[in-house]
């Protein structure tokens, strides 16, 4: 989650995406926070730890959460998918977005 989009709503953003994952059959484990600064930390932690316990589904509030802009986001969709054999889900859809192949 970027926090800079979260606009003081992080906690009903987190409640929504644990709802969807609930709904999809799917357990939330935890929130990963990008600060402003947007330095990748926190995606570089969501990889590592999706690799570590062999998940395969991300929940966003929106695409937007992913990056600002869509070659970006598309090659860290992408990355996700590779690197960890992860789905992306958005809540602003309540949908699966992107399948690994």
């Amino acid at each position: 989650m970027r926090d800079d989009l979260a606009d003081g709503h992080t906690e009903e953003l987190e409640d929504a995406m644990c709802s969807l994952a609930a709904s999809a059959g799917l357990c939330f484990a935890a929130t990963f926070h990008e600060s402003p600064a947007g330095d990748g930390t926190a995606f570089a932690e969501l990889t590592a730890e999706l690799r570590r316990a062999d998940a395969h589904h991300v929940v966003v509030p929106s695409l937007d959460h992913l990056a600002g802009q869509t070659i970006p986001r598309d090659l860290l969709i992408a990355k996700l998918a590779h690197d960890a054999a992860a789905r992306v889900w958005t809540i602003e859809d309540c949908s699966e977005v992107r399948t690994a192949s």
